[in-house]
């Protein structure tokens, strides 16, 4: 099962990186990604090249590792 789903976001990030294009003429230009970003063809390219990224990560096992080291501090229950 973690085969398939890391190939499906794996999928859905290419998807998002080859067809930036497509995608911002269909939703539209983002505010935020044009003032910080300079376009948001570039917000598709970062957010489909992270899905790729996390798409491997999750394969390997290595996902929740990456979770805990990046934004842990911010969950962290207390025991």
């Amino acid at each position: 099962m973690r085969l398939f789903y890391s190939l499906l976001i794996f999928a859905a990030g290419l998807g998002l990186v080859v067809y930036r294009e497509r995608i911002q003429l269909f939703t539209g230009s983002f505010a935020f990604a044009e003032k910080y970003l300079g376009s948001t063809f570039n917000f598709y390219l970062l957010f489909g090249i992270g899905m790729m990224m996390m798409s491997f990560l999750y394969l390997f096992g290595t996902f929740d590792s990456f979770l805990q080291w990046t934004v842990g501090r911010f969950l962290l229950v207390p025991q």
